[in-house]
């Protein structure tokens, strides 16, 4: 997952903020950091709280709407005519070791369907191509993300050169890697399975709007241009750009025969995992008299990263400072994200599957490193959740009772464990 976009105000606010901690006389104090153990909002009771206050956790709440939802007799529900099975893939640059093996190993487990609809950003957007084609391109994504490293993806510049570069690396690594994949085969088989009415979409982020731009693959795959395999390396290259770390790509555009350029980085800057209504095609008279169209359709989602950050202690400089802030950002992003696909379940019937990188594994604090050890691990338990059928879960994670946040009545905590060794 990489940072979200900041509005104008909001970076430089952030920015002044920032260059007024870098000050030694305004420097924030920290004298000891609370035990990562400790925080996570279950690990601590607040004593200055009433403890008559009752909460319901939203699992609950939202549990109930479930049941409001289903039908209230044996009648059967009625399905859609054409049934639908959804992939979306989220952003997380070396985090997509783990997409790539839930889709391994969803194919071991055989349940893996044919997708209809698969849409991807960052990473997700690398891996899209070859997750909707079908399992008999499982070899390749093993091998992208087991065998790929920094290398394969980007060479860092000269420090001196960040005072006039549109970057801190090139992507000219990263390039060649999709030049390599994305072959004019691999387009006419896109095209092929456009014409079956299948739909592939890559999210990119438009930087003169700020705004995501969707960008119907099998369509441009289908589309005869002579540049049609360029411009779609080109929206893959896009897609995963993280700005200010790769330059944005810049895709020329047309309008009343006026030519134009757009500049366009990473999709997940806009939105770090996205599924829209529109691209089922369903009509008004579809939702009349409360009936919910995709009942028998599955949404499958995989978040290449976890749903929370691991908890750290962060020293009060500035680019530390920065750094966890933007990734706060990122995660909360995400977990947006992945409510608002939830909500269009419950309105439509579709099926909701959500696997994200469980909480206790062990992950590189950076996924732009690309170290091999770590992402065939992280490979390995993709591979083996989805094998085994546990990778899927029912609800979105933000709704797990462990991480609700209670208002704080004071500082005064008490650890159940009880002491802890510093």
């Amino acid at each position: 997952m990489k940072p979200a976009a900041l509005s104008n105000s909001s970076a430089q606010l952030l920015l002044v903020v920032l260059l007024g901690l870098a000050s030694a006389g305004c420097a924030a104090r920290r004298q000891n950091c609370v035990p990562t153990c400790l925080l996570r909002p279950d690990a601590i009771i607040d004593l200055n709280a009433a403890g008559d206050e009752a909460r319901v956790p939203e699992h609950v709440l939202l549990n109930a709407s479930l049941e409001r939802l289903k039908p209230q007799d044996d009648t059967p529900v009625e399905q859609h005519a054409n049934q639908h099975n959804v992939l979306a893939l989220s952003g997380g640059g070396s985090y997509g070791a783990f997409t790539a093996g839930v889709l391994n190993g969803w194919s071991a487990s055989g349940q893996r369907p044919q997708l209809s609809i698969v849409t991807g950003v960052s990473t997700g957007a690398l891996i899209s191509t070859f997750a909707f084609l079908g399992s008999e391109y499982d070899h390749v994504l093993r091998e992208l993300y087991t065998n790929i490293s920094a290398r394969d993806i980007y060479h860092e510049r000269p420090k001196v050169s960040l005072l006039w570069s549109d970057s801190a690396a090139s992507s000219g690594p990263l390039q060649n890697t999709i030049r390599k994949q994305i072959t004019p085969e691999i387009l006419r088989a896109v095209a092929a399975a456009h014409a079956e009415g299948r739909r592939l979409y890559v999210g990119t982020t438009n930087l003169d709007t700020g705004r995501l731009v969707i960008w119907d693959m099998g369509a441009i795959a289908s589309s005869g241009r002579g540049d049609a395999t360029e411009l779609y390396r080109e929206i893959v290259l896009a897609s995963a750009s993280v700005p200010g770390f790769f330059p944005p790509v810049s895709i020329d555009v047309t309008i009343n025969d006026h030519r134009y350029t757009e500049l366009h980085v990473d999709g997940g800057t806009a939105a770090q995992v996205f599924f829209r209504a529109s691209m089922l095609n369903l009509q008004a008279e579809d939702f009349a008299n409360g009936r919910r169209p995709l009942a028998g359709s599955s949404i499958y989602i995989i978040v290449a990263g976890k749903a929370y950050a691991d908890p750290q202690c962060v020293t009060p400089k500035l680019f530390d400072i920065a750094g966890n802030s933007l990734s706060a950002l990122t995660y909360a992003q995400a977990r947006n994200d992945l409510i608002r696909i939830y909500t269009l379940t419950l309105l439509t019937g579709l099926d909701y599957n959500v696997a994200t990188i469980p909480q206790d594994l062990p992950i590189s604090a950076d996924s732009l490193k690309f170290e091999q050890a770590s992402m065939r691990k992280l490979y390995s338990q993709g591979y083996q959740l989805a094998a085994a059928n546990r990778v899927w879960a029912k609800v979105p994670p933000v709704v797990d009772a462990s991480q609700q946040s209670i208002p704080r009545a004071g500082v005064q905590f008490f650890a159940p464990g009880g002491m802890i060794e510093h």
